[in-house]
């Protein structure tokens, strides 16, 4: 029951602060903004942990880390690029659908983990919805902005697939704390961007004027959902949480569709339900 309701919860979460992400207008500085309210408003918990449990501290653990924050930092810029010049009732879908397609391959054929007919099924199902979302059915795949999105949306799949598998692996092999995966990769962003920020800094400072609560709301609301993530794969099989988490794929069309008025948007919407089928399978 706890692997349902945090993957549901999760699942509810990540929509909307995809959604908030949207809405503001912004690349980098954004992430690097998002990062340093993610590190301050972490950092509390992250104390306690360490004087609890201690922190790790051989190399393979910490090359994880690392790893994990690498992989997020790219995740980040890209997903914020492809909201930018894209619609989220595309991007978003695709990029949710596509993620456990891959994930689940890959952790098929890293971790050895097993998939049955029915899960084989599913990710028949899953391409079928992404054929729909990404308007392969009509003429809409024409234009310039849906084929970028097409094209976001599958970077960002590859992307999500790929922490999704080195995360899984570190919490479920390494045993290394959700928290601390979570946490690292924040502070990593707020380095690696800094000289970035430092030079769009009227644009920071825009930011932090205009969206300060979507910025708070996304700097809370993205870490809970993913630590979430990370408990339920301690104990259930990657190939299930992260399809079910992509529960959020018909959230994230409601809300294009809907609050931003985005096309094509029943299509689009036949398209996620059929992904949802399709993780329904690959759960059972």
């Amino acid at each position: 029951m706890f692997v349902y309701l945090s993957v549901l919860i999760a699942a509810a979460l990540h929509a909307y602060w995809n959604f908030l992400a949207k809405t503001i207008p912004s690349g980098a500085p954004f992430v690097w903004l998002v990062a340093l309210c993610s590190t301050i408003i972490l950092s509390p918990l992250v104390i306690w942990y360490a004087m609890t449990y201690g922190l790790p501290t051989d190399a393979k653990n910490i090359g994880f880390l690392a790893g994990t924050a690498v992989l997020h930092l790219i995740y980040f810029l890209t997903l914020q690029q492809g909201y930018q010049k894209a619609d989220l009732s595309v991007v978003y879908p695709l990029a949710r659908g596509t993620g456990p397609l891959f994930s689940t391959l890959g952790a098929v054929v890293f971790i050895q983990e097993k998939m049955t007919w029915t899960g084989v099924s599913g990710l028949c199902l899953l391409l079928t919805g992404i054929l729909l979302i990404a308007g392969l059915t009509n003429a809409s795949w024409k234009n310039s902005r849906n084929k970028t999105g097409i094209l976001y949306g599958l970077v960002i799949g590859l992307m999500i697939a790929a922490y999704t598998v080195w995360d899984g692996y570190a919490v479920k092999v390494l045993a290394l704390s959700p928290i601390l995966i979570e946490y690292f990769s924040h502070p990593f962003r707020v380095l690696a961007l800094t000289k970035n920020a430092v030079r769009q800094w009227p644009e920071v400072r825009s930011l932090w004027k205009d969206h300060l609560p979507k910025v708070l709301a996304i700097s809370t609301l993205g870490p809970i959902g993913f630590i979430l993530v990370l408990y339920a794969m301690q104990t259930a099989p990657i190939h299930f949480v992260a399809p079910a988490r992509e529960l959020s794929i018909v959230f994230g069309v409601l809300l294009g569709g809907k609050l931003l008025s985005e096309a094509h948007y029943k299509t689009r919407l036949a398209g996620a339900f059929l992904m949802l089928v399709g993780i329904v399978c690959l759960a059972w």
